[in-house]
Parts: structure tokens; sequence; C-alpha cells
């Protein structure tokens, strides 16, 4: 493994820019003691001397003592000379150094192939290359330390830095870096860099994308990568992430395509419209209702069926009725005929003794009684007593069969429906001490007791059907009666509660009488109820949705739960509760979109002014008056200005980019092939690497990687300048 302090060493660092330098220095940095045991302020100041900026290090490594962050030091502000050098700068040392050692390489050919032919030309091509690239990169070192970039150079550095950018050309073109008839390029490699004029535009965009991120690129990457193939832009892919210059870069890039913007917004729109019209039933308010309407008639037509039985079993308790009272009348019947044959027996056997007398008195045989008047008399009491006796055992059967149908009926729960016992009943529910002075329910309760006294029969039966509609009208139309100014929703809500109270009598009753199934009856249709008012709910939502998505949030979020009481009925009033998990799932996800874009539209009005210093810092040409102009300027007119000047190659980049999560990720990753290739290279093979061993004593007195102290006025480079180390 290398450690840092052969890092610092190795030309290929030293030479490369601060993003390779960045993606060296956070592979081993981790690894190297002196690193990663040492305070937050000492690792600061290592990443200092190893030329990292602090403000722009958020390489995920951890600072985490005393509250210490990379992010918590803040660079001072620069002048608007120094602005526009840092702007200028990363497009000009390019051109300074390839220009140095071109320049020096054909004057050094030139010569030595005066002085030594071939042999000379290219030993002579190798010096001035390395001299004029040498010279060049002084020349930058001056500007920097003139414009108050970087402090000059103290000690040895004086002379080791110009020998070593000497060495370090003529090394560039021995190995063919630099080649001057750069046919499809602008200049050729040089320190490392490959300034390819066809990637530029992509390479500068990149640059904007990163730098508008600051420390929030590895989270907003991370979130980037998880919406691929969502059909989202990037700034929506990334609104949970606090990043207001990236999302307000996100929204300028975007609306240079209006057409794209509008085919989005309106493809979201019916993804989401779709989703919430399968819920609801229907696009629209008048499918929905239909709908609505269908589901109703479809459950009165599957739950009547049980309600129709369960009422025609309660009414056999009339035939249980009827039964007993013919048998009562039957039996008295019967009982009646049977003192009818005593008596005609009596009268037959008083008229015969009658018959005989006489005869005796006559002197006439006895034998002749029953051809006397007297004795027919006798005969015909004998023959109604015979049959009033025949009539009674008929009467005694029918009797018997009439109550024999009647325990039958009763056998199987079949009983008579009682109205007037039901009735004083719930009259008397309004009689009960917790219920004292409650005028609805008391009004309530005597509106149903007489409306069940008044459909009951002489016989003392109420019809089943007949307490089924006075189970749904009747309390109503109390509280109508007692609250006529109340609205229709306040009315339900009220008769819902005084309803509690009478339903389960009237149920019990029913039930009892043989009506078994009444309350499954009343369970299902309940239960499909609640299904038909939870589509009505989700058809308001939907409604909501395309008028006022505000209020949308709200009902999903349960913040207007008299609004869901409304619509599901009283009590059930907490959305989360009372709709399936499918519904509130779908529901959830719509309000979430709508949150989303409400996090991007905020974000991006809070970033505008920091977007404007990013693009200042990243106009892709030196153009003072553009660049005065809009750092005078107001916020919306300065980024007009700097968006022409940015460049339209590099704003479409962006904009292309930014429709995708993919495109987004793609260009945050972009690096320039050359510093990709060293960045693999350094990584994967360290031993190309030069090694020093640190002293033991030097490392046990002292943090071999801390810098020496350096001038308290030293500026700092702004954290979105992209420029060379």
């Amino acid at each position: 493994m290398a450690d840092l302090a052969s890092i610092l060493k190795d030309p290929n660092y030293t030479g490369a820019n601060e993003a390779t330098k960045r993606a060296i220095f956070d592979k081993f940095a981790p690894q190297d003691p002196n690193f990663a045991n040492a305070n937050p302020e000492t690792q600061l100041a290592i990443r200092s001397k190893f030329g990292l900026t602090p403000v722009a290090a958020s390489s995920g490594i951890p600072f985490g003592r005393a509250g210490v962050t990379i992010d918590s030091v803040q660079p001072p502000e620069l002048t608007t000379g120094q602005k526009i050098y840092q702007a200028v700068r990363p497009y000009a040392v390019p051109l300074v150094e390839a220009g140095g050692a071109i320049a020096g390489g054909l004057l050094g050919g030139a010569a030595g192939t005066f002085g030594a032919g071939p042999v000379g030309t290219a030993a002579g091509g190798v010096a001035g290359a390395g001299l004029g690239y040498g010279i060049g990169k002084e020349l930058v070192e001056a500007a920097d330390v003139g414009m108050g970039m970087k402090p000059q150079r103290q000690g040895a550095a004086q002379v080791i830095e110009p020998v070593k950018n000497i060495l370090e050309g003529a090394t560039y073109e021995t190995g063919g870096r630099i080649v001057a008839p750069a046919l499809g390029k602008a200049i050729g490699y040089v320190g490392g860099k490959i300034v390819d004029l066809r990637q530029i535009p992509k390479q500068k965009a990149a640059e904007i994308a990163r730098n508008a991120l600051g420390p929030d690129l590895p989270e907003v990457l991370n979130a980037l990568k998880a919406a691929q193939g969502q059909a989202v832009t990037a700034g929506q892919a990334a609104a949970n992430i606090n990043s207001p210059t990236f999302q307000a870069l996100v929204d300028r890039a975007l609306k240079r395509d209006p057409r794209f913007l509008s085919a989005l917004t309106e493809s979201q729109g019916e993804v989401s419209l779709n989703a919430l019209a399968k819920l609801a039933g229907g696009a629209t308010a008048t499918e929905v209702r239909g709908t609505a309407e269908a589901a109703k008639n479809a459950l009165t037509q599957t739950t009547a069926p049980l309600r129709e039985t369960a009422l025609n079993r309660a009414n056999l308790g009339k035939n249980v009725a009827q039964f007993e009272a013919q048998a009562g009348k039957l039996s008295d019947e019967a009982t009646q005929e049977v003192a009818n044959v005593r008596r005609l027996i009596n009268a037959g056997n008083l008229a015969e003794a009658a018959g005989r007398l006489e005869l005796i008195k006559k002197g006439v045989p006895v034998g002749f009684t029953k051809y006397t008047y007297k004795g027919e008399l006798a005969k015909m009491a004998d023959d109604w007593a015979t049959g009033a006796a025949n009539a009674s055992l008929d009467l005694g059967q029918g009797a018997r069969f009439a109550q024999g149908a009647a325990d039958a009926l009763r056998s199987v729960g079949i009983k008579p429906l009682e109205g007037a016992t039901l009735a004083q009943n719930i009259a008397g529910v309004a009689n009960k001490p917790e219920f004292a002075g409650n005028d609805l329910l008391a009004g309530a309760a005597k509106n149903v007791a007489d409306d069940i006294a008044k459909w009951t029969s002489s016989g003392g039966i109420i019809d089943a059907r007949a307490l089924d509609a006075i189970r749904k009208n009747s309390v109503n139309a109390a509280i109508q009666q007692m609250r006529p100014g109340v609205d229709a929703t306040t009315q339900r809500n009220l008769a819902a509660g005084v309803l509690s109270k009478i339903k389960p009598l009237i149920d019990d009753a029913l039930e009892a009488a043989g009506g078994v199934g009444y309350k499954q009856y009343l369970a299902d249709y309940a239960k499909g109820s609640r299904q038909l008012a939870e589509r009505k709910l989700t058809g308001e939502a939907a409604n909501l949705w395309k008028t006022n998505k505000d209020a949308f949030v709200k009902l999903v979020q349960g913040e207007t739960p008299e609004a869901v009481e409304k619509i599901l009925g009283p009590g059930s009033y907490n959305i989360a509760k009372e709709v399936s998990e499918n519904t509130l799932n779908v529901l959830q996800d719509q309000a979430a979109k709508v949150l989303r874009d409400a996090k991007v539209t905020s974000q991006v009005a809070g970033g505008q002014d920091a977007l404007k210093e990013l693009l200042l810092q990243n106009m892709s040409k030196m153009r003072l008056p553009s660049y005065i102009t809009a750092v005078a300027a107001t916020t919306n007119k300065a980024l007009a200005i700097l968006e022409n000047k940015i460049g339209t190659k590099t704003l479409g980049t962006l904009t292309e980019a930014m429709k995708t999560p993919e495109g987004a990720a793609a260009l945050l990753e972009t690096l320039p092939g050359s510093e990709r290739a060293r960045v693999l290279k350094l990584i994967s093979d360290p031993k190309t690497w030069a090694q020093k061993p640190v002293g033991a004593a030097a490392a046990a007195a002292t943090n071999a990687l801390a810098p020496e102290p350096e001038p308290t006025n030293r500026v700092q480079l702004n954290n979105m300048m992209p420029g060379r180390p």
C-alpha cells in the first residue's frame, strides 16, 4: 500500500488536476494512520497540503470530532478581479502550457538540427519542449500569486519547482504527450490533461452540475441511480435532498425545452389521474357517479335475497299466532261439544223416564215407551249427543293439529313478532337515567314506538317488513321534525347517535321472531356501503387532485377529517383506518408526488442567487462587459445573460442530461478520458508510485503529513472553481 507521504512525491499525483488528486487521496487516506488518527484540524491541514481545497473535498471521509467538518470551513469572499481570473483560468492554463511546450519544442528541434542532424533535432525538441513547458507553468504560477490565489513559494521550493516543471515537460515530450500537428485537437496532452474540443461542452456541463451540488454530490448520485426508469426528471429524483442550487440549475436547463416539459407534465398527470380514476371508477365526475350508482344497485341485488329470506321467516310468526289462535278456538269448541253431549244425554234420560212413568200410569207396559212422544224425544237426545260427541272429537283433533303446527314452527325458532312488547321496550329506552334530558333520543324513541303501535295488528303482531321500514325511516323523520334548521350532514350524524340506541332492539326482535340472517344482511350491506363510500371518497380525492392539489394532500394526510366523515359516515373520519391498504397506498403515492414537486419548486426559488454565482464562475470565455453586466443585474436577468455566455452546447448538454436520472448521473460521473485512465491506473496499481518510508523518529515526534505553517493571509480558492492544483 502506498502511504500519503509517497503519493505527495509522485509526479503522477502532483501533475494531476484537483479531481484526480481527490480521487487518489480519498482512496488511500483512510489507510494511512497519520491521517486517519489525526484530529479534524490536522486532517484539514493535510488536505490543504495535498492541494485539495477544504470545501470541495466532499469525499465521504469522516470528520466528526468536536463537530468540525470539511464543509464548516468557509472560503473568503473573492474580489471581482479574482472571480474573473478564476472563471478564465481553467481554459487559459492548458493553452499557456501547451503553447510554451510546442514553441519550445520547435525552437529546440531547429537548433538541434543545425548542431547534430536528426539526433540533434530529437534531443533539441525534448529539451526545448521541457523548457517551454516549464516557462508556461511558471507564468501560470506567477499569475496565481499575483492575483492572490496562492502564496509565493518559500525556501527550496523556489528552485526545485521550476526545475521539476522543465523535467516534467521534457518527460511529456519524450513520451509523445505533446504533439504539434494536432489535426483533430486544439492542443495535445499537457500535464496529464486532454483538451478535446468535442468534449469541452460535456466536461463543462458536468463541472457546472458537480459544482452546483457541492457536498450533496454523493447523496444525489445515489438518489438518481435509485430513480432510474421512473419517468421523472433529475430534479424530481433528488427532491428529498435539500440542494437548491442544483434544483435551480435543473429548472433553468429544462425550461430550454418547453416541449419536453409539457409532454412530461402531461404524461405524469395522466399516470396519476389514471391511478386515481381506477380507484374512483372513472376519470370524470359523471363516470364516477355512474359507477357508484351501478355498484349500489349491484349491492342491493346481492344482499336482497338474504334480507327477503330473513323477513319472510320473521313473518311466519303470523302463522304461529294463527295456528295457536285456531287451536285455542277449536279446543274451546270441542269442550263445548262435550258439554252438549252431557246435556243431551241428560235430556234424553229425563224424556225416557217421563215416558215410562206415563205408561205405568196408564197401565201400559213400559216396553212401549219408545213409541211414545217422550220416548221419541229421548231417542232424539241420544242422537244429538252422539253427534255432539263426534263433533267434539273432530274439533279436538283440529285443535291438536293447529297446536302441533304452531309448536313445529316454534321448534325451528319461528314465533310471533309482537309489536306491542317491542314498542314498550323502545319507549323505555328514553327513561334510562343516562339519557336524562336527551330530547332527541326521547322524541325519536316515542316516534318509533308510535309507528310500531300503528302498524301492529289487533292480534298484537307487526309485519316484519313494516318494522324494517320503521327502522330506516322513523328516526330520521323524528330528527327532521325536532331539528329542522340543521344541514343534512348534521341530521345524519344526530340520527346515527340515536339509532345506535334503538336499532339493536329492532334487530334483536326480528332475529328472535325467526328472521335469522337479518343481522348478517345488515353487516353485508354495511360492508358494501363502506366500499361504495370509499369509492366516493376516492372520487372526491381525484376531483381535488385536478382542482386543488393542496386540498388533495391535506385530505390524504388526514388534515381534513370532517371531509372524510362527511363521505364515509358518522364516526368514520380517519382516512388511514377507514380505507383499504391498497387505496391508501395509491392516495399516498400521488400525494407524495405533489409534495415532491412542491419541494422542487421551493428549492428552485431558493437557489436562484447561488446559481447566478455558479454561472459567473463558469463563463466559457473572457467577456468582461458581459461578466460585469451579469454581476450587477438582477438574478433573473443575470441568469439569462450568463446562460448565453456559458455556451449553447454546454447548456444543451445540461438540458438533455437533466431530463432523466440516468442522464444526470452519467453527466455527474463524467471525467476527461485521460483523467479516467489515470485514476483507474493509479488506484488499481499503486506499485507505480514512488515508495519512501517515513522515519520512525519523525513519525513519533510529529504527524508526518502535517504541513508546515503557512501565512495566515493566504486566500483559499473558491470551492466551485474547476481550476488546476
